[in-house]
């Protein structure tokens, strides 16, 4: 982890769920590499953990908080933990969510629904709301939510992580309406298909997913650390005039 970014987030606090892998974790790396000071959170103690350890060792700064975006409670204490720890919060990505189960439509379930909308809706609402109001309390701040390029588009047998994803959306672009002019932006990023953990669990196989990949506009699976950049532009003042916007980072894949 070299040190040759441009310190365009020095001295800011930013608060990242899921960062225990995958685009949370390339995003709490590349936003530390800037200069701010990362809270990486998941539930996963042990990911998170080795995560801070590589920062800190490179010579930059975070703390590990386990936290479960599914249970309210546990988001106003990682919330509170972040100010209690850093003064602020001035940088929010709310990344957590899950895919549930992918199935044909008439076979999604109640239970996938709820773990769906658990997690990437109702955590999401929780999230962007206590991280609002800090925010707000504090004068101003800036919450990227991760919303998948499946909030613009369908996808085959994932209706409800769709679904779920749309609504991600809905909730980016009325909070930015109400917030702006309060000090506070709101934006959501949208990959497309993106060298994950969370790739390689939709897919029947690595070579099943580079070989979609392969047949797509960009021909090719993205990176974590691509999307990790956009997220750091959003975060920062080169996007002081951004707001309600869901910025798709798919290579050119919904235009097809």
């Amino acid at each position: 982890m070299s040190d040759n970014r441009v310190k365009t987030l020095e001295g800011r606090v930013a608060l990242i769920t899921g960062a225990s892998s995958g685009i949370g974790r390339a995003a709490a790396i590349e936003l530390a590499r800037r200069g701010a000071k990362v809270i990486a959170s998941a539930r996963r103690g042990a990911e998170i953990e080795a995560l801070v350890a590589e920062i800190t060792n490179a010579g930059f700064e975070a703390t590990a908080v386990v936290a479960d975006v599914n249970v309210e409670e546990s988001v106003i204490e990682l919330v509170a933990k972040t100010i209690s720890i850093y003064s602020r919060v001035d940088i929010a990505f709310n990344n957590a969510g899950t895919e549930g189960a992918f199935s044909p439509f008439v076979e999604q379930t109640n239970e996938t629904y709820d773990t769906i909308f658990n997690a990437n809706v109702r955590g999401v609402f929780w999230s962007m709301k206590h991280e609002a109001k800090a925010m707000l309390a504090q004068g101003g701040g800036t919450i990227i939510n991760n919303a998948s390029m499946g909030g613009v588009i369908g996808f085959a047998n994932a209706g409800l992580y769709i679904a779920s994803k749309h609504a991600v959306l809905g909730l980016t672009k009325t909070a930015a309406i109400e917030l702006f002019k309060q000090g506070v932006r709101v934006n959501a990023i949208n990959p497309g298909i993106i060298d994950t953990p969370f790739q390689d669990r939709i897919w029947p196989s690595s070579d099943a997913k580079y070989a979609f990949a392969a047949t797509t506009v960009p021909g090719r699976v993205g990176t974590p650390e691509e999307v990790a950049t956009v997220v750091a532009f959003l975060a920062s003042d080169d996007a002081s005039f951004i707001s309600g916007h869901g910025l798709l980072i798919d290579g050119g894949y919904s235009i097809a």
